[in-house]
């Protein structure tokens, strides 16, 4: 003979398996919902890096350029011809000699 489970013993194991498995739907929905946030957080920074390097290299580029301009603007040659023809001065004939003294001991 099969011996029956009692009535109440057979509700409480239904119970439990339905709250069982309602746990385990909450949990699953709960980590994918920080699953999903977590990658969209990711993805953000991943742009923001992205803009932020195409940031830095335009200042380099415009860094560069600035150096370039200013080593132009420093140039002897230009120096000169500017000095000849906005201020009228005159390069010496020749170079200037350095006479330095000498002390007696």
């Amino acid at each position: 003979m099969e011996a029956k489970e009692p009535t109440a013993l057979v509700q409480q194991r239904s119970l439990l398996n339905r709250w069982s498995i309602f746990a385990l739907v909450f949990v699953s929905a709960i980590s994918t919902v920080l699953y999903v946030s977590n990658v969209i957080g990711v993805k953000k920074l991943l742009v923001e890096s992205d803009v932020l390097q195409k940031r830095i290299d335009s200042l380099r580029t415009v860094n560069e350029s600035l150096r370039t301009e200013s080593y132009r603007l420093q140039s002897a040659d230009r120096i000169t011809r500017i000095a000849q023809e906005r201020l009228g001065l005159i390069p010496p004939p020749q170079a200037p000699t350095v006479l330095e003294e000498k002390t007696k001991r």
